[in-house]
This record gives C-alpha cells, structure tokens and sequence, in this order.
C-alpha cells in the first residue's frame, strides 16, 4: 500500500512541476497588426470600379512594441506612396487597436467582417485609416482587411 501511495505521490508531484512553457506570451501590439492590408470593392466602395491592380495598399511595419510604421500605397489615378513612422498603437476597451499620431487618431485595427475579392464574407483583421498627413497635403482614406 506504501509503494501505491509514494507512486501517487511522486506522480502528482512531477505532474504539477511539469513545463513551465505551457503559458502562452501575448505579442505585441505591433506584432499583432504588422503586415500588408489590401481593400476591395466589397470593404471600400470607392474601389469598385478599379481593376485588382490598381487597388490601394497598407502595410504595417513593426518597429517597436507599440509603434509601427505606415506605408499607404495609391495606384490610380496618380501613383503615390505616403510613408508616417512611429504610429503609436493602443488598446481599447472594445479589443480594437488605435493609431495615432502626434495624439491625432489616423485610424484603427479590429476583427471584424472582412470580404474576399469574390464578395465572400470571413472574419479576420481590419485596417480603417482616415486623416491627413503631416505635410497637411496628403488626405487619405483606406479600408482593407490583412492577407
């Protein structure tokens, strides 16, 4: 009966002291919305009548935990590229992540609807950006969901 308990007991015991990498680390902010955005006709209706190629970009950069660097690419009617680094990221209470510059709110990163370029509705990253550049020439606007 002795050996059934120390067995017991030795099992218990390297059972709670197992690996202590079973916790999952969260990323950053910036891990989490860092890569390339793409809009459609069905996220932006200022889109439908472009061909695929001409379709707006964004691509998010990550440069440190909380800020990344923003790369709006326009192809039509005139090629334009708008590049704003150190866009600060914070979190909202509704699980979203806001952007801002400067304490100017450009826009926000959020699991929402996203639709393919076939109409097809899925859930995944949604990148809305409103505002103006710093050069207070650029105005942009952009909805798109990450590939």
């Amino acid at each position: 009966m002795q050996k059934i308990v120390l067995l017991s007991g030795l099992w218990l015991l390297a059972s709670a002291c197992g690996r202590g990498n079973d916790v999952a680390i969260a990323p950053s902010l910036a891990a989490e919305v860092a890569g390339t955005y793409q809009t459609n006709g069905f996220l932006d209706y200022r889109c439908i009548a472009l061909p695929p190629d001409k379709m707006p970009t964004a691509t998010l950069l990550h440069e440190t935990d909380a800020t990344v660097m923003l790369t709006y690419l326009e192809r039509y009617p005139v090629a334009k590229q708008l590049i704003i680094s150190h866009l600060q990221l914070s979190r909202l209470p509704d699980n979203s992540i806001q952007l801002t510059e400067q304490g100017t709110v450009l826009g926000t990163v959020r699991i929402d609807r996203a639709f393919g370029t076939n109409g097809m509705e899925r859930q995944g990253l949604v990148l809305r950006l409103q505002g103006t550049a710093t050069n207070k020439e650029t105005n942009f606007a952009f909805t798109g969901s990450k590939e």
